[in-house]
């Protein structure tokens, strides 16, 4: 089960390096399935990962003069700052048994998995209707 999770772990890091996209929504499912990693050791391993990878591709477009200091702050300290509260104060917080009905016992892993998830589909609904509405608008500019 490890070869498939490393043979998916490099196809889901070449297919983003092509098209630019956020790899922590991927590689937890990876790590939590095919790895067998805790789904909260998981996203900490996520957010080692990805965001070394994006140090070492923002290193390169800083030398090149691609990056706006401005924004990177505005949006990174923000995230910086949701990242440590998160780790240090509510991820500790949250009970481990969240609630049980029947026989669905909801775990704190359990819910990180399904809030992935969420996400996961809301993304995956927002980068098809922004397809099919640039579609649309090159359908109107050619006619």
């Amino acid at each position: 089960m490890e070869i498939v999770g490393y043979a998916a772990s490099v196809l889901i890091g070449l297919s983003l390096g092509l098209i630019g996209g956020g790899g922590s929504i991927l590689t937890v499912p990876i790590l939590v399935y095919f790895f067998v990693i805790d789904p909260v050791l998981a996203t900490t391993y996520s957010l080692f990962v990805v965001g070394l990878t994006s140090s070492v591709g923002a290193i390169s477009h800083y030398q090149k003069g691609n990056v706006d200091t401005k924004i990177a702050l505005v949006f990174g300290l923000p995230s910086l700052i949701a990242v440590f509260v998160m780790r240090k104060w509510v991820m500790p917080a949250m009970p481990h048994h969240i609630l049980t009905i029947g026989h669905f016992e909801l775990t704190k892993s359990v819910l990180l998995m399904l809030v992935f998830a969420a996400l996961m589909l809301c993304a995956s609904i927002s980068m098809i209707r922004k397809k099919k509405q640039h579609l649309t608008a090159s359908i109107t500019q050619i006619t």
